[in-house]
């Protein structure tokens, strides 16, 4: 599934004209310098998604756009998922991913592993892996830690985040590709994948996928 640039660039306004200024601004940075469009290729025609950390549901909106059958936004920080918009083919959620049930085609994780203490990551991929339909897909968005210069603009940027306070949790844990498989490997995930796409981006984007196991 997927669209262009520009058909993306005119959802989202439609999506957010009646928003304050600060919102559209915000939205529209998020969506010039993080590859959503990437993440929504990879996204199963016809596929009901868990967005988790779905911030003001940009990727959510972009996804139900792009083909997916139902999108569920899960997002905890009620600056942003409470007054988001309203949209037949997503649904928000007002908290954490624990106070789901059910399962999914797909499960996305956009820029959100690295704000969660890397102790509790396997509790994460646990309960995601039980959200997954049987061959469901994990995508997971995070940035390439050993990209050096690309990495210190992201930690200078998120020391200035946190300092207005645009996020909820003050972490900042990566791990490399390698690390990333073996962990997944050993919490039942296959056929995993990474993959550039931060090109031409401030940032070192890398779209991870993996699945839950097909009977």
């Amino acid at each position: 599934m997927g669209f262009g640039f520009v058909r993306a660039l005119a959802v989202l306004h439609r999506t957010f004209a009646r928003s304050g200024l600060g919102k559209r601004a915000y939205v529209l940075g998020r969506f010039l310098t993080c590859p959503f469009l990437a993440v929504v290729d990879a996204i199963p025609e016809g596929a009901r998604v868990l967005d988790i950390g779905a911030g003001h549901g940009a990727l959510a909106r972009l996804a139900a756009e792009g083909g997916a059958a139902l999108v569920v936004a899960v997002e905890p920080d009620l600056r942003k998922s409470l007054p988001s918009f309203r949209h037949p083919g997503v649904a928000f959620v007002a908290g954490f991913d624990e106070a789901l049930a059910g399962t999914f085609d797909a499960v996305t994780v956009i820029d959100v592993l690295y704000k969660i203490p890397m102790e509790r990551w396997d509790e994460l991929f646990g309960r995601i892996r039980e959200r997954l339909a049987p061959g469901g897909t994990l995508l997971l968005k995070e940035l390439d830690p050993e990209h050096r210069w690309k990495n210190a603009w992201n930690r200078a940027q998120e020391r200035a985040a946190n300092a207005v306070d645009l996020t909820l949790g003050r972490s900042f844990s990566y791990e490399n590709r390698r690390q990333l498989e073996a962990r997944l490997a050993r919490l039942g995930f296959v056929d995993f994948r990474a993959r550039d796409i931060g090109r031409w981006y401030p940032h070192a984007h890398v779209l991870y996928s993996a699945r839950r196991p097909a009977p």
